[in-house]
């Protein structure tokens, strides 16, 4: 039930974290702006809130986690193989080996078999994870290097190393280099090792593999995730000795196990899932509250990787709720793990020593003098037994009992083991069950050994004449059964079931109260805000209204120009009228085949009236020359009707060239106010402006779309469009037509009808022709000139109309009484200074999500 309280108080906790992840999400799209007037802590805060809000995410996701953390060649990996009953599903051996933050997820299997282990998953650090490490590990070069009397002006450099945006790698190796040639302390020389080793595989393999994550089987694993061996002489080495630079990957999609070792230093963890028999670990009675984690945290006293393990042990250990603190037996009475339990409190901010489980590792190996050995002899055969008797009689099981006691609230929580012989006992389970690797199964043979038998059965005696309800005797009998190994199994079990998941709650709820007092920091903040903010225009509408100026200014410069213009240009410049005038003189003069008959009959300047002969021999030719001036009508008229409508086509031209070159100018500006227009904004300004305000908005709309709006009307007010009224060309026809007093009306001098008695001159024909042709040439480009000045009025007419009122609608627009209107245009009553800025809005919104309280 206590479970289920639980497991719902989280969800609730999840719930509240994401919903603050979900709307801090909102502000990183719409953030602040990087004004003077935006406080700095505002976004100082955003990102307190942010990491607040993560973590209390991750930890009510997550599930119960154990950390096991142990003193040096504590067989703390053996310790792990033989909880989950396969001795070598990590490295194992004497010297430190699993430098890696390996997390174990158990799950149960349904059957009795060897424990399965699944590949391995590696993980390497991010490249701000990598960053955070480095500046952990400059943090304590500090102050080793203090204790080692490095000169100040050294130590204050490091300020400049920490890296922020990027990591200095020269500048980080270059320091190290100083520094390793001014001192000989073997502390400072270890990290300034793995400083350089760290910096170097991060230059060498960052930008491929940071982030990532790989699969890896077994063999790999093995072989590629054991430390390599400190140097034993760094005190002799000098900075070039140290390992250079590693060559690269020979691929990045899948390392080898000499790649993992080239890669150590970046690995953040290590994820495997195991899968153990009901008969090797009963977590049967987890099912339906959580499932458990076994983190696995590198061994300390290894002074090849320290620094770095710290870190990511610390990292993790953020997460953990119960600690199995593995101590040497070897080696009683040593300060390291004090110094784990001071260095997780401190890091954490409490007393830790009711979430320790304490196993006293090897006690097997525990160093009995010939005189210890005797004593025990001696205690089994006294009787009533006390523990304190014992205790006082042994002093190295004392001095044990005591080291594991001042890490621990409960005696109950310490428990002596032997991890061989844990193991040894499990295969005695049955013939189908595995615990280990064949290479390893030699060391299973080593609990038989007869002094190992021996000292047991001697510790069997010794804890059967102790009382039952003594701690001691309930320690020395689980370490006679199997190395106390069924006894720690069963303590963690317990712990996960009965307090795992209340101190989940109970961290989770401490990461809810940092996170509510960001929330209040946020308040607090946010009741300032109105203070800060300066008052100004709204943006939009402040543009809006340059844009308009702009518009009157381009109007009226256009208005201008078209009125101190006569004429009307096309787009080379040219005169319409000259362009006309142009394409009429070449008709006459090239198109008229009267001329070409003319000319054809001409010699020595005189028409001769004989018909043409062919070249051929064929018939002659019938073509009849023009003889007098109705001949030439026909043409003329044709001529001045294709000539009217030509100079319909010019005008039109140069008309949409002036609104090209209008709607060239006003591009800026369009495009300024159609980003503002929405569809309903017409019907939106009739029914809550007027019309006479609509008329307004429609003539500003006009105003950035000239082409569009009101070309079409200026043609058909200039009289441009459809069809035209003819010209009369009788009234242009500059010959004497046929009347009732001219029956033949103008007859020419070679004209058969007109008799002389003195023959032409030579070239008075030919004369007479040319004068004809000018004459008739001028005077239809005079008539056809006075037309187009004619158009050309009515279109400056018509522009004059549309001008002024379209210039007049503008500068109307920015009397004050239309504020109103142009600010509604701007969507000003969004974003003025007098409304609360989207930002504002969705912080305001974070600061009041509530916590979810108890259930």
């Amino acid at each position: 039930m206590k479970n289920d309280i639980g497991i719902e108080q989280l969800r609730r906790y999840q719930e509240y974290g994401e919903s603050i992840l979900q709307s801090l999400e909102l502000v990183s799209q719409n953030p602040p702006p990087q004004e003077s007037w935006i406080p700095a802590s505002i976004n100082e805060n955003i990102h307190y809130l942010r990491q607040s809000a993560r973590r209390v995410v991750e930890l009510a996701s997550s599930p119960v986690k154990i950390g096991i953390m142990g003193e040096f060649s504590s067989g703390k990996t053996l310790l792990l193989g033989s909880l989950i009953g396969y001795a070598d599903a990590l490295p194992v051996s004497e010297t430190p080996t699993t430098g890696n933050v390996t997390a174990i997820h158990l799950r149960q299997q349904p059957n009795l078999q060897t424990t399965q282990i699944s590949k391995f998953t590696v993980e390497y650090l991010s490249h701000e994870g990598v960053k955070e490490c480095l500046r952990f590990m400059l943090k304590e070069a500090e102050v080793r290097a203090k204790a080692a009397d490095i000169p100040s002006i050294e130590i204050a450099s490091l300020q400049n190393l920490h890296p922020t945006t990027a990591v200095d790698s020269n500048g980080i190796l270059k320091w190290c280099e100083q520094v390793w040639n001014q001192t000989q302390s073997l502390e400072l020389r270890s990290l300034l090792r793995e400083l350089v080793g760290f910096v170097r595989t991060y230059s060498a393999y960052g930008k491929e593999i940071c982030g990532k994550s790989y699969q890896i089987d077994h063999t790999t694993a093995k072989k590629g995730l054991r430390l390599a061996e400190p140097p034993m002489n760094i005190l002799e080495l000098n900075f070039a000795q140290l390992p250079p630079p590693p060559i690269p990957w020979e691929s990045f999609t899948q390392p080898t196990a000499i790649d993992l070792q080239k890669s150590f230093s970046l690995i953040r963890r290590i994820d495997v899932t195991v899968e153990v028999a009901k008969q090797v670990w009963d977590l049967s009675g987890l099912q339906g509250t959580n499932e458990f984690v076994l983190l696995d945290f590198p061994g300390l006293g290894s002074a090849d990787s320290g620094v770095r393990d710290a870190f990511l042990s610390l990292r993790e250990l953020a997460d953990v709720q119960t600690i199995l603190l593995l101590l040497n037996g070897r080696y009683p009475g040593g300060a390291i793990a004090s110094k784990i339990r001071t260095m997780l409190e401190r890091d954490k901010g409490q007393d830790l020593r009711d979430r320790i489980i304490v196993g006293v590792g090897r006690f097997n190996q525990l160093p009995l003098t010939l005189s210890d050995e005797r004593a025990i002899d001696e205690l089994v055969d006294e009787p009533l037994l006390s523990e304190e008797a014992v205790l006082e009689r042994l002093g190295i099981l004392q001095l044990t009992i005591a080291s594991a006691s001042n890490l621990t609230t409960e005696k109950k929580n310490i428990v002596l083991l032997s991890q061989l012989y844990g193991l040894t006992k499990l295969a005695e389970l049955s013939s189908l069950v595995q615990v280990s690797s064949p290479e390893f199964l030699p060391e299973l043979d080593l609990p038989n050994k007869f002094q190992e038998i021996e000292l047991r059965e001697k510790w069997e005696q010794l804890s059967k004449m102790l009382p039952t309800s003594s701690t001691l005797h309930k320690q020395l009998s689980d370490y006679v059964e199997d190395g106390g190994m069924s006894r720690l199994r069963s303590l963690l079990r317990d712990h996960v079931a009965q307090h795992g998941m209340k101190q989940l709650v109970e961290d989770t709820k401490r990461a809810v109260e940092a996170l509510r007092k960001q929330q209040n920091y946020l308040k607090t903040l946010l009741e300032e805000i109105p203070s800060y903010i300066p008052v100004q225009e709204n943006p939009a509408f402040l543009n809006l209204r340059e844009t308009i100026e702009n518009l009157v200014t381009i109007y009226r410069q256009f208005q201008a120009d078209l009125e101190r213009q006569p004429i009307l240009n096309n787009r080379n410049g040219i005169a319409v009228s000259d362009v006309v005038k142009d394409e009429l003189t070449s008709k006459i003069f090239f198109d008229w085949s009267e001329w070409t008959l003319l000319f054809d009959r001409t010699k020595n300047g005189t028409i001769a009236l004989s018909k043409s002969e062919s070249f051929f021999d064929d018939e002659e030719i019938e073509d009849s020359i023009p003889t007098k001036s109705d001949d030439f009508y026909p043409a003329f008229v044709q001529t001045v009707q294709e000539m009217q409508v030509f100079a319909h086509e010019r005008t039109k031209e140069a008309v949409t060239d002036l609104f090209s070159k209008l709607s060239l100018e006003v591009a800026s500006d369009r495009t300024t106010v159609n980003a503002m227009i929405l569809p309903e904004m017409e019907q939106y300004i009739q029914e809550n402006f007027g019309k006479n305000q609509l008329r307004l908005f429609r003539n500003l709309l006009r105003a950035i779309e000239p082409a569009n709006k009101w070309q079409k009307l200026i043609i058909e007010h200039s009289g441009l469009a459809g069809s035209t009224v003819s010209i009369n060309a009788d009234a242009l026809f500059p010959l004497a037509r046929k009347d009732d007093r001219h029956p033949n009306g103008q007859i020419f001098d070679w004209s058969p009808e007109k008799k002389s008695p003195v023959p032409p001159r030579p070239f008075n024909h030919q004369i007479a022709v040319l004068r004809l042709r000018d004459e008739i040439t001028a005077t239809a480009s005079l008539h056809l000139v006075q037309y187009v000045s004619q158009l050309t009025k009515q279109v400056k007419q018509s522009f004059s109309r549309a001008l002024k009122e379209i210039v007049d609608s503008l500068q109307e627009l920015l009397k004050s009484k239309h504020e109103p209107l142009l600010r509604y245009i701007a969507a000003a009553e969004e974003r003025n200074s007098g409304s609360t800025p989207t930002w504002l809005k969705t912080l305001s919104q974070v600061a009041t999500i509530s916590d979810p309280g108890e259930v």
